[in-house]
């Protein structure tokens, strides 16, 4: 046990470089054919190593049946086997049993090798194995917020990242810091609503993820039929690399829902949405021109994460106006625009999207703008977007009929939630929306300041 193993010389080479040689050499195929036998990495996931290792955060979408959970045991075995010690690498699932899964499939490549078998050892339900020179541990972890926030990982890793919550995978990135050499890997097949996975999707398709991150995406074409044999092959690696039968594929696309086939076997995010408004609802809404100077108002901001913005404002009797749009704006324009506004009207809040632009929000705060995260909570957003749709058809809401702010609300789509309420997205169309969100959240903290003032929901005309 004092012995160091024979790996332990490789220390020099790049991150990736070793986990894949150590895992095609040491990593044994745990079962099924070829059980054993040292591990054979695909070129595709020997892209993903890759991409793991070369960047801080990689968010990869897959169909199931292409060996992810066989790929992502080895990751996690050859990470704490590497001779670091107190290594930990959490993998984290939408159930606690899916995330042991992945324990179970390392655990059984470490009894197949004998260099290994002697050094790691299975605790607590098959919840943690344990590479015991080092005391490192792969551990499953409960999707919980609560567990996660004590997780101080080298390697972190979401499975079904297209199922997750968006505070859990918050949660997750906020402790990328706290460890040198932390990696996060997101993977998984998409999902059936919006959440982060989604998100920056659109975002790599825009051009706009942040340093750092990737985005690795194995599809067929929208559009594509179910039994196009072309499009299977390129949505799954594994038909390629030869541990996927085709016959399988042929059943399911025979017998399982379109949707779900396409979701699951073709990794294609399918549009669920609904318009948002009903054609000419917000065109019959009173008019209320923009504020008077002085006036109180509440602005918000949104958009995507360095290409476009939007502002728009309301006011504390519910009106509400176009402020500013740009396709392509700079920090420096958006808080030249927003001091503008600070100086034109007294401005109670101005509420932004928290995952964009950060550190101008940051600088504006502490030089004192009255900034306020919007509300990320799915009851909060579909509170607000089931309010501001009722103030709308029942045309209560004043606003100022401007053109960008109509086109942005009409291309607003919607999704129900499970208990009948609705939750605004972005159309999959890519149309732009930015103002309609931010009208959305400016309206709905206005109104709640309103109240908070006057003790009364505010009188909207």
């Amino acid at each position: 046990m004092v012995e160091p193993p024979p790996w332990a010389s490789w220390k020099e080479q790049p991150e990736a470089t070793r986990a894949i040689r150590w895992m095609t050499k040491y990593a044994r195929t745990p079962t099924g054919v070829g059980a054993g036998a040292p591990l054979k990495l695909a070129a595709f996931q020997r892209r993903l190593v890759r991409d793991v290792y070369g960047n801080l955060a990689t968010f990869a979408s897959i169909p199931v049946a292409n060996g992810k959970t066989t790929l992502l045991g080895a990751i996690g075995l050859e990470r704490i086997a590497r001779g670091d010690d107190y290594a930990e690498v959490d993998v984290i699932a939408t159930k606690l049993g899916q995330a042991q899964e992945v324990v179970l499939a390392a655990a059984r490549m470490a009894e197949r090798e004998p260099e290994l078998a002697s050094r790691c050892a299975l605790y607590e339900d098959s919840t943690e194995l344990r590479f015991r020179p080092t005391g490192s541990r792969l551990r499953a972890q409960s999707a919980r917020l609560r567990s996660l926030e004590g997780l101080n990982f080298n390697l972190g890793i979401v499975d079904e990242v297209g199922f997750a919550g968006d505070d859990q995978i918050e949660s997750l990135l906020a402790r990328l810091g706290k460890r040198a050499d932390a990696h996060l890997l997101g993977i998984g097949t998409p999902g059936f609503d919006p959440n982060m996975l989604w998100r920056i999707r659109r975002d790599a398709a825009e051009g706009d993820l942040p340093p750092g991150t990737t985005y690795v995406e194995f599809a067929a074409d929208e559009g594509c039929a179910v039994d196009d044999r072309r499009a299977w092959r390129q949505a799954n690696p594994a038909l390629a690399a030869g541990f996927l039968a085709p016959a399988a594929l042929e059943l399911q696309a025979a017998l399982m829902p379109e949707a779900k086939f396409r979701v699951y076997h073709l990794g294609q995010w399918i549009d669920q949405s609904e318009a948002w408004l009903p054609a000419g609802a917000w065109e019959s809404c009173p008019y209320s021109p923009p504020p008077a100077l002085g006036s109180e108002v509440v602005l918000a901001v949104e958009g995507t994460y360095q290409r476009t913005v939007a502002v728009c404002g309301a006011g504390l009797d519910g009106s509400v106006f176009f402020g500013w749009a740009a396709e392509r704006a700079n920090d420096d324009e958006l808080a030249r625009m927003l001091e503008r506004a600070c100086d034109q009207w007294r401005v109670l809040e101005i509420v932004h999207n928290r995952r964009i632009r950060t550190s101008l929000f940051r600088r504006l705060r502490e030089a004192g703008m009255p900034l306020t995260p919007a509300p990320t909570a799915i009851d909060v957003e579909a509170s607000s977007a089931n309010e501001l749709y009722r103030a709308v058809i029942e045309q209560r809401l004043a606003h100022d009929h401007d053109e960008m702010l109509a086109s942005h609300m009409q291309a607003l789509r919607v999704r129900f939630l499970a208990d009948g309420s609705l939750r605004l997205v972005r159309p999959d169309s890519g149309d732009q929306v930015d103002a309609g969100l931010a009208a959305r959240n400016a309206w709905w903290r206005a109104s709640e300041l309103a109240e908070l003032h006057t003790g009364l929901a505010p009188v909207i005309y």
